[in-house]
């Protein structure tokens, strides 16, 4: 067995400490070995809580002075980029919290780096491995609706994913509703089908603007696919109406409540079983982890595949900005 994977955490705060937990539960595999945040308050809470014992305001002087193989990036969507580029130029393979990046120029640039290098870039698409949403996908690869031709989404819940103060709350820093949250929702719906966006239309709006508030909280959107199946997607940060897919085939339906919730084949409840056989691990770290351990590609979420979603992502901001059909650029 080979030793634990080292890791360099880079963001200490919600989000990276997330991960750290969830590494934790995977004993021999991988292991945080020091902590990057330029924030003291964040540095000192993993080193008291979690027992990292370096930690570093800096990440250039964290990858000169630590050779852990790995980093998390787990910093304000802002600087994902720069974090991993910088630390796919010092070697190292690279986990990304989503988005990748704020744009495609970004997106592309460190998909090429990391090529060059022969380096695994990991996009944070947890989605992937949820059970009920690895089920959905079996079951539509399988054949057991058919032919898709409708997918329906909506994820609506009070809140903007902070208060006022945080970072998230800035479209400059987060990107907005679309990065920071609908690319969990589209890139599900885009491995489902297998395929790559051809147009989008969108509508954003801001209806509650706030003086610190600054990015879109309404978002509905209309995709298509070559394959001709339609995409329809609604976001919100105003109501309590939850997490819910429907998709619609030419041979029957699939309705699932939440991403964990129950799940319908034919308007008849469905059993979910507890694993789902396809590729890639069952945990979004321990793919990572046993990747760079077994020296192989990601089976799931390298940054390569998510670059579709990253494209509809993008082209759907252009079409909220614009007001007009957007046609999705893919390279």
């Amino acid at each position: 067995m080979s030793d634990p994977v080292e890791i360099l955490l880079v963001g200490c705060g919600r989000m990276g400490t997330g991960h750290l937990q969830a590494i934790r539960g995977l004993p021999g595999l991988g292991g945080v070995v020091a902590g990057v945040d330029p924030s003291e308050a964040a540095r000192e809470h993993v080193q008291r809580e979690f027992g990292v014992e370096r930690t570093y305001a800096d990440l250039d002087e964290a990858l000169a002075a630590e050779e852990a193989p790995a980093v998390f990036v787990c910093s304000p969507n802002n600087l994902h980029a720069t974090y991993a580029l910088k630390a796919l130029a010092a070697g190292r393979h690279v986990f990304v919290e989503k988005p990748l990046a704020l744009n495609m120029a970004d997106v592309d640039r460190m998909i090429a780096e990391a090529g060059q290098r022969g380096l695994l870039l990991m996009a944070g698409q947890s989605l992937r491995f949820f059970t009920h949403i690895r089920y959905i996908k079996a079951l539509i690869d399988a054949g057991e609706i058919g032919r898709v031709r409708h997918i329906v989404h909506r994820r609506m819940s009070p809140g903007r994913g902070g208060d006022e103060q945080s970072w998230f709350a800035r479209q400059a820093l987060s990107g907005g509703i679309l990065p920071g949250i609908g690319t969990h929702s589209l890139d599900a719906i885009l491995w489902w089908l297998g395929e790559q966006a051809e147009s989008v239309y969108a509508m954003v709006q801001n209806i509650d603007p706030h003086p610190e508030v600054d990015i879109e909280d309404e978002v509905s959107l209309v995709a298509t696919t070559p394959s001709g199946a339609l995409i329809n997607v609604a976001f919100s940060f105003h109501h309590s109406l939850g997490y819910e897919w429907s998709v619609a085939g030419t041979e029957g339906t699939i309705q699932l409540s939440g991403t964990q919730g129950v799940l319908k084949l034919n308007g008849e409840v469905s059993e979910v079983p507890e694993r789902v056989e396809l590729p890639g691990e069952h945990s979004i770290q321990r793919e990572f982890l046993s990747a760079i351990a077994e020296g192989r590609p990601l089976a799931q979420a390298s940054a390569r595949d998510i670059r579709a979603t990253m494209a509809l992502v993008f082209a759907a901001q252009e079409s909220g900005r614009t007001g007009q059909k957007v046609e999705v650029a893919h390279g």
